[in-house]
């Protein structure tokens, strides 16, 4: 499995248009082939703030994700946050155990 965490932070606070873009890049997402989870969120601590949570079952689903139909109109809603900064990182992970 293949888990993706991080953050974003935006130039702008995270408003109703910036979770509008996310709502619909999820709802697609969430349609995709090995799509396990897939999550933008508001940070409650922080207005600028965006916490992004994927999960996927191979790093080939991952990569297909990238060439998917809604990533270009998802990437020029990105283009008007002025993202500032970015911490996002993939781990593989082999094992999974319910807490």
């Amino acid at each position: 499995m293949i888990v993706i965490a991080g953050t974003l932070t935006l130039g702008i606070a995270v408003d109703d248009s910036v979770l509008d873009a996310c709502r619909t890049m999820m709802t697609a997402t969430h349609a995709e082939k090995g799509c396990v989870d897939y999550v933008f969120s508001a940070d409650p601590l922080n207005d600028h703030t965006l916490r992004v949570f994927e999960q996927w079952e191979s790093l080939e689903d991952l990569e297909a994700h990238f060439q998917a139909p809604h990533m270009p109109p998802f990437r020029e809603a990105m283009a008007q946050w002025n993202i500032t900064g970015k911490s996002i990182h993939r781990f593989t992970v082999s094992d999974s155990v319910e807490m």
